[in-house]
């Protein structure tokens, strides 16, 4: 067959019902069936909605078949079945005798029979352009383009095996079509209900037809999405009488902005209007894939009109010496006649949504006007209202009358740290015209210089700061200030105290020293060094005892420098664990201090450390300890150290094999005392030593 080469011009170009179906991607391909019910015939469309399996169908060709599943009300118990036969592509030579005359039936015959295939948008005049697909996109462009044509025309579609009119209904029945592909049951085939009865169905009407009328332009406007599956193009008319309609093209209107993932709701139609202020009518209908076209839209109507071409100009801003403000600007008085009035619009922001009319419906002919200054910052513009309703603005001006006053302290300060350390503070707004923000300003120490944080004003009557909970202090200190668009800074707020939240457990108490005498077993222990502890509590564990577990046998509120407490309730010879925690006033628990495990027997602490003596070394600015040790399993060596009758404090653990100590963290004039205490590796008590070194 000799090549076609077609040109097809329409707005849009999507395929509807079939073309539709196939930009979805089905693992199998579907014979899709629709069918238009009238009283004396049921028309069929069918089409196959891949690309691939729609070559070898046209190939094979299709078998249709009518089951009579329902006869006057009843369903028939064996469906009644009558076939039709088998539908091809009409031969080459059918298709020549009509190409020259039908653009659908020659984009049909070209995607059946042509050597190759291609589309040009345009005319051959415009000279030639690229393919809107390229050579690897073929097969699917051959089968999109003829499935849109056959939607446009049913003759066609007949033509080309996609289509028939059944003619041999009767009233009152229902049935059921099929159509297979032939020899082909990887297609899954297609079927299709028609009800026969004696009202026949009548096409919708076109919903939500709009115009909107412009300078040399109408946009027509319909809702699409309802009726996408009954009208597969639609035709607009145009009248300049309001009577007399003419179809503005034949080629239909479709829509091709429609997606699977986003379907378009609306069709738009553009028309050019080519006299303004003339009265033009719009209608439109629709046409489905059998030829049929539904009845007339309603009409809209209206007229083009002339857009305001001419800007205001502001050339004068000034303030006068009564703090009024006297606004001048041009406008060309030939234009005059183009307007209905000027208006004045102010806004403290320039915000686009900030302005509004403060000088109302002004004369034509006026280019000047004094207002009242609405704030620190204002900004104006004039506005020129067209007689149509339409409107040009100048560009915007500033001006600011002179301004010292800062704005209002901010009050009611509170704030509050949480557990992640940070502090959320809150105050009262400010009310101020010219307000820009606030800054936020901390301290970390009662009367120091508390220093700014935020480097621009911020907005909200509301800051979040990160606080460093494991620091040494306790609390924050903020305070805040307001600031207006002239960098005037208000005084600052009160200072408030923010306390931070307890994360940080206590430390754990120390023992001191143990002894068991006569059944009892007594201990003593330093409290723990932590300010805000408030109680501390003995455990004991009786080993020898099967899944023995720890038991609380003493708890103080009471704060004393060292504790002591007799345990009585012993029995002889068994072995003893203790241990000691410490609870601060959040009910923070400090870790477990060292366990001593202990014999009820008499064992006396021994005394480990002999000789101990504390040498003033001022040319090297430190105090040397020297001692002797009397045992050799020692495991280690601890010193605590208190300075000047202050709370001791740990200050080394030795190895056991070591017997001097260098303290180079001294100060002159200061009185250092030193307890020393060895650890066994027999768990054997020990004495502790204790030396007062003035340096």
């Amino acid at each position: 067959m000799k090549r076609f080469l077609f040109f097809f011009m329409v707005l849009i170009i999507p395929i509807y019902l079939y073309s539709q179906q196939a930009v979805e991607s089905e693992l199998q391909p579907h014979v899709r069936v629709k069918t238009g019910v009238k009283q004396n015939e049921v028309r069929l469309r069918w089409a196959v909605d891949q690309a691939v399996a729609w070559q070898k169908a046209n190939i094979l060709g299709f078998t249709l078949k009518r089951y009579t599943l329902v006869r006057d009300g009843k369903t028939l118990t064996t469906p009644e079945i009558k076939d039709f036969g088998q539908f091809f592509p009409a031969k080459q030579k059918e298709w020549e005798a009509i190409v020259n005359k039908n653009d659908h039936a020659a984009i049909v015959a070209q995607a059946l029979f042509g050597d190759s295939f291609e589309v040009e948008l345009g005319s051959q005049k415009q000279g030639k352009l690229e393919s809107i697909l390229n050579k690897s996109q073929e097969s699917e462009q051959r089968f999109a383009y003829a499935l849109m044509a056959a939607d446009l025309d049913f003759d066609v579609a007949t033509l080309a095996g996609w289509g028939y009119i059944d003619k041999t209904i009767k009233p009152n029945e229902r049935y059921v079509y099929i159509v297979e592909v032939n020899q082909e049951k990887s297609i899954e085939k297609g079927e299709a209900l028609a009800i026969i009865e004696d009202k026949e169905f009548e096409l919708p009407k076109p919903l939500d037809f709009i115009g909107i009328f412009q300078d040399k332009s109408v946009i027509l406007s319909w809702e699409y999405l309802q009726l996408r599956d009954v009208y597969t193009s639609y035709f607009v008319e145009r009248s300049e009488d309001g009577k007399n309609f003419a179809t503005l093209s034949d080629l239909p209107v479709m829509n091709m902005n429609s997606q699977p993932q986003k379907e378009s709701h609306n069709m738009i139609f553009v028309d050019s209007l080519q006299i303004a202020n003339k009265p033009y009518a719009y209608r439109i209908r629709g046409k489905n894939i059998f030829g049929d076209f539904g009845p007339y839209s309603s009409i809209v109507s209206g007229k083009g009109h002339k857009k305001l071409e001419v800007t205001p100009r502001i050339k004068t801003a000034k303030v006068n010496d009564d703090n009024k403000i006297t606004i001048g600007w041009e406008f060309p008085k030939e234009n005059e006649a183009e307007i209905q009035y000027f208006e004045l619009l102010h806004s403290p922001t320039d915000k686009e949504n900030d302005y509004k009319v403060v000088k109302n419906k002004l004369s034509t002919n006026i280019r000047s006007v004094i207002v009242k200054s609405e704030s620190s910052s204002n900004y104006y513009k004039v506005k020129a209202i067209g007689k149509n309703n339409d409107n040009r603005e100048s560009f915007s001006v500033l001006v600011q009358p002179e301004d010292s006053t800062p704005p209002a302290i901010p009050t009611q300060l509170k704030a509050k740290i949480d557990s992640a350390g940070i502090a959320r503070i809150e105050w009262k707004p400010n009310t101020e015209t010219d307000f820009e923000g606030y800054h936020i300003f901390r301290g970390n120490q009662k009367g120091e210089e508390l220093m700014r944080i935020t480097t621009q004003p911020i907005k909200e009557a509301k800051f979040n700061d990160s606080v460093q909970l494991t620091n040494l202090n306790r609390t924050v200190y903020y305070y805040v200030t307001a600031v207006d668009f002239r960098e005037n800074q208000s005084e600052p707020s009160e200072i408030i105290e923010v306390e931070k939240p307890d994360i940080i457990p206590p430390q754990m108490p120390t023992f001191s020293k143990y002894e068991i005498k006569d059944g009892i077993i007594t201990l003593e222990w330093y409290k723990s060094v932590s300010e805000d502890v408030a109680l501390h509590q003995l455990y004991r564990i009786d080993i020898d005892e099967q899944n023995a577990v720890a038991k609380k046998i003493y708890e103080t509120k009471e704060l004393n420098p060292i504790y002591t407490y007799q345990d009585k309730e012993l029995q002889s010879d068994k072995r003893y664990v203790y241990f000691l925690k410490a609870i601060d006033k959040n009910n923070l628990v400090s870790k477990e201090s060292q366990h001593i495990t202990l014999r009820n027997i008499d064992l006396r602490p021994k005394k480990v450390i002999s000789n101990l003596t504390g040498i003033v070394n001022t040319q090297k600015g430190r105090i040397d300890l020297i001692w002797k040790n009397q045992m050799n399993d020692i495991t280690e060596i601890v010193i605590y150290r208190q300075k000047d009758g202050e709370k001791s404090s740990l200050l080394t653990t030795l190895n056991g094999q070591q017997n001097y100590l260098e303290d180079k963290n001294v100060t002159v004039g200061t009185k250092y005392t030193y307890l020393i205490k060895a650890m066994l590796s027999s768990n054997q008590p020990s004495t502790t030593e204790k030396i007062t070194v003035e340096y």
